[in-house]
């Protein structure tokens, strides 16, 4: 049987069992070409792929005892390094935090040079809310590898806006002291953004909302959000806000409400109108734009407006959707719970 799975890869090039067990054993596909390669004539490939594909099955267990049986074996550095790390892996996708925890504090001290084990032990602090921890990891992991800089840098951020929301904005400060983004991101803004206001500056925590915004209109929502709790979102502020950042949907919708509170019927049209001749299609701003033509006595255009939407008007619906993963959800969060990258939910709509 082993003979026969070896030869299946090979028919793709002589590497082909070493890079699927690369894209198999670890999180980030775009290091997988840095890992040391292994053998392709031993059969201990053949067991590792055997259990990588279980674990893509969803079958642990059996992944777990060939890995485990592995682990027992005379095998070289590289091969137990490899045997280790899968193992936790596996640990982590049964749910096994605790073993998970256990193999990768293995992995650390029996190669403390594997910036791997730092890196997905780091991760698994992250998922269970020990960010001060994962941020130890991650310095750890970055040093010996540079390119978890960027999952170091957005780990911080997430810890600083931990602090902000604890009321702990001395650690903020000091935390954010050590941050120095290579690009622009809109997460650094957004916590800069809250921890201004929380030290009570609004206009410079504005300010950093509005560049927030600007770099990345689709992240409009949290941002608003910020500005809502730290100074209040009134007509006035919102119309500046779309001058500056542009009419976004999220800024629509609590325009359209405020003005449709105060009963300004007439404004909301008037903007509702706009953004949808803009070419942008939310279904709840469609139905309302709609329902104020009705009632405003335009009925005609009403149904020239239906024509060619009604098919299809109910199917759509707003959420937040990962442009790495594809993953959707109903609520917003700096990093995709699925894939884990960052700053990729973004709105969207879907048929």
């Amino acid at each position: 049987m082993f003979s026969r799975l070896k030869e299946l890869f090979k028919r793709g090039g002589a590497s082909g069992v070493e890079n699927y067990l690369k894209k198999l054993s670890v999180s980030r596909q775009d290091l997988i070409k840095e890992i040391e390669p292994v053998s392709v004539d031993t059969p201990f490939n053949a067991y590792v792929t055997l259990a990588l594909l279980l674990k893509e099955k969803g079958e642990f267990y059996k992944s777990l005892k060939i890995l485990e049986r592995l682990k027992g074996e005379e095998l070289s550095p590289e091969e137990r390094k490899l045997v280790v790390l899968n193992l936790a892996l596996v640990y982590r996708a049964a749910g096994f935090i605790d073993r998970a925890e256990e193999a990768l504090k293995e992995g650390i001290e029996q190669f403390p040079g594997e910036s791997f084990f730092y890196y997905e032990l780091a991760l698994l602090k992250r998922d269970v809310g020990r960010l001060e921890e994962s941020v130890e990891l991650l310095e750890k992991a970055a040093s010996l590898k540079e390119e978890f800089s960027d999952e170091l840098l957005h780990t911080k951020l997430y810890l600083a806006s931990q602090y902000i929301d604890k009321g702990r904005t001395d650690k903020a400060f000091r935390l954010l002291r050590k941050v120095n983004p290579k690009v622009p991101l809109p997460l650094f803004y957004y916590v800069l953004s809250k921890l201004y206001y929380a030290v009570g500056e609004p206009e410079k925590g504005y300010q950093m909302a509005l560049k927030g915004m600007k770099l990345s209109p689709k992240h409009t929502a949290p941002f608003l959000q910020v500005i809502e709790e730290g100074d209040g979102l009134s007509v006035e502020k919102l119309l500046q806000i779309s001058k500056e950042a542009g009419l976004s949907y999220p800024v629509v919708l609590r325009l359209v409400k405020l003005y449709l509170e105060s009963n300004d019927k007439e404004s909301a049209l008037k903007l509702l109108e706009e953004f949808v001749d803009g070419g942008e299609f939310w279904a709840d701003l469609y139905e309302l734009y709609l329902r104020l033509l009705w009632e405003s006595g335009q009925r005609k255009k009403v149904v020239d407006r239906l024509e060619g939407l009604l098919s299809h008007l109910k199917n759509r619906q707003k959420v937040f959707r990962c442009q790495n993963c594809g993953f959707k959800t109903d609520t917003f969060d700096w990093m995709c719970p699925r894939c884990r990258s960052w700053e990729s939910l973004e709105l969207n709509s879907e048929n």
